[in-house]
């Protein structure tokens, strides 16, 4: 059975969006694509994981039926360790901040990564937004980290589907967001 991973830092962070919202607008804002993210991979049958250090989002993550992991480190370092420690053999690592996906995205994304090995999803700034594979894997995350992680697994499918790509990191993809009219649906 494969094992979904959503990295969680906390409800307080999207501080790129300052100049668009304000606090508690970003944390419901945070709340709301986190609660995606995790229903997706509960929907689509997953074991899911929330990594994260924060209190509160482990909370959160037991109240939604998933179980909250804390591996410590960075972005790339914690998910790793999760990976490598919880989710084996196969792992689906689904970032928190896609305001289109569901349980189906992340079904079919499941079963192509299982036919072909690995799957990636980028994000449409050329990051990694979903990527699934099986056995360890030493991720890299950050600027362009679609590309380092593909490298680590030249073999995987790439997968550009729309729900999996749109992300809400900065001020003019919030804006985007903002004009689909998805933003009531992502406030609790």
């Amino acid at each position: 059975m494969r094992t979904a991973i959503v990295p969680i830092r906390s409800f307080m962070g999207m501080t790129r969006l300052e100049s668009v919202l304000d606090p508690e607008q970003r944390r419901s804002l945070s709340i709301g694509l986190a609660g995606r993210s995790v229903d997706a991979a509960i929907d689509a049958g997953l074991e899911t994981l929330v990594l994260t250090g924060d209190t509160e989002v482990a909370a959160w993550a037991s109240e939604r039926c998933a179980v909250a992991v804390d591996d410590g480190g960075g972005l790339s370092i914690a998910v790793t360790n999760a990976v490598n420690r919880h989710a084996q053999p196969e792992w689906l690592v689904l970032h928190a901040d896609l305001p289109c996906i569901d349980g189906d995205h992340i079904r079919r994304f499941s079963t192509l990564a299982t036919e072909c090995g690995a799957a990636i999803a980028p994000s449409l700034d050329g990051g990694t937004n979903v990527i699934a594979g099986a056995g360890p894997f030493d991720f890299t995350y950050g600027p362009g980290s679609f590309h380092a992680n593909l490298a680590g697994m030249p073999h995987a499918r790439i997968s550009a589907h729309w729900a999996l790509s749109l992300e809400v990191d900065t001020p003019s993809h919030y804006a985007a967001v903002v004009g689909l009219g998805l933003v009531p649906r992502l406030t609790p």
